[in-house]
């Protein structure tokens, strides 16, 4: 079965990377970008505790060249990505590569298989990272065990589980050398699941501290699901913005109507219900942006004018990076004022020069003020949260 071979593969590659030291890579100036997703965050803020390194959050499938702006005021040395492009716009790669900034981008197809990667290549990257430490096993969609787990004490690392034993879904069930593994339970968890998860577990931790905690549907749990569903509903509105796609539309309604219901559910007082129908309105809603998000890039590639607007606009952003940091900008707002005259006049070729030299110019900047820009660096930096069009 797919969970025998995934635990056995995690296993031998984790307990080699147990034998060795941590790397010093660690002492790198590290920026983790990663969207909203409540399962990618989570584990986001997790690795970065144990690599010192800061999380700078957007919005899933949103980009917003002031979540660039955010992860350049951290003048880090390397940025990881934790999820897919449609988690994570590409256009965050392509900033980060404009500006001469080291970029990997560790996902997989869904929110598993992303857990999965995300845990092999920390283990490749940074040998040692996962010594002793605590492994806390949640159902990869049910926010309140993910929200349980984030508030498990100590040094740990969530993985997390799906009900579904097919082969289109992997049950991501991962041992390192610890031995000390806390399995929660909750109602997107079955017990046949839970039951597998156990088994796979005491096979290779015959002598280790297993637990299992039971996670409640409370109101609260709820009404935070009901608040992220509206929020993703709205973020899909908003980016759907009366394009030509009837499908999402469709989809759109399905999540109004699901928030509908688990509002009427909360107000009865049956949390559960209402918990499980914000959760799938989200789902809905998130399918919405993805199609909106696509039909963007074709309405953006087929206007060459709005194309190089885009292009000034995300250089714009960027400059107030450097300005604050008292960083000599003049020659490249120079470029950028020409090339808004050319494409005001419809002299593309030309204004794509003078971009691509701004664009030069910046990167240049960037790379020799990093120190300047250190300097404005607060002791605790907030994560950051855009909402823009891709």
């Amino acid at each position: 079965m797919m969970v025998k071979k995934v635990f056995a593969l995690l296993f031998g590659a984790l307990l080699l990377a147990s034998m060795m030291p941590l790397s010093q890579a660690q002492s790198l100036s590290i920026v983790i970008l990663v969207s909203d997703n409540e399962a990618d965050s989570t584990l986001a803020e997790e690795l970065a505790k144990m690599l010192n390194a800061s999380v700078v959050v957007t919005t899933w499938g949103v980009y917003d060249p002031n979540i660039t702006a955010e992860i350049m005021e951290n003048a880090p040395d390397k940025v990881i990505i934790i999820g897919g492009p449609d988690a994570v716009p590409k256009d965050y790669e392509t900033d980060l590569d404009e500006l001469g900034v080291s970029c990997v981008r560790w996902y997989g197809e869904n929110r598993y298989e992303t857990n999965l990667e995300v845990l092999k290549k920390a283990i490749q990257e940074y040998p040692g990272l996962f010594e002793n430490v605590k492994i806390v096993i949640a159902h990869g969609r049910d926010l309140g065990a993910i929200k349980q787990a984030k508030g498990i004490e100590g040094k740990k690392f969530i993985l997390y589980v799906d009900d579904n034993l097919t082969n289109t879904t992997e049950v991501i069930g991962v041992l390192l050398t610890t031995r000390n593994v806390i399995i929660l339970k909750s109602q997107l968890m079955n017990n046949r699941t839970a039951e597998q998860i156990r088994e796979r577990i005491r096979e290779r931790v015959r002598d280790g501290n297993i637990t299992e905690e039971n996670v409640t549907v409370t109101a609260e749990m709820a009404w935070e699901a009901i608040q992220l569903a509206i929020n993703r509903t709205e973020t899909a509105k908003e980016m759907l913005d009366n394009l030509p796609v009837p499908a999402a539309k469709r989809l759109i309604e399905i999540a109004e109507k699901k928030i509908q219901i688990a509002n009427e559910s909360y107000n009865e007082g049956n949390y559960g219900k209402a918990y499980g129908q914000a959760i799938a309105a989200k789902a809905h809603a998130e399918a919405v942006i993805k199609l909106a998000s696509k039909e963007w890039q074709k309405v953006i590639h087929a206007r060459v004018d709005i194309q190089l607007e885009k292009e000034v606009y995300r250089l714009e952003v960027k400059i107030k990076v450097l300005e604050k940091a008292g960083i000599d900008v003049t020659q490249i707002k120079k470029k950028i004022d020409a090339a808004k005259v050319a494409i005001q006049a419809g002299d593309y070729d030309t204004a794509r020069e003078l971009i691509e030299d701004a664009k030069n110019m910046l990167r240049e900047a960037f790379m020799q003020g990093k120190g300047k820009i250190k300097e404005n660096l607060p002791v605790n930096p907030p994560s950051g949260k855009g909402r823009g069009r891709p």
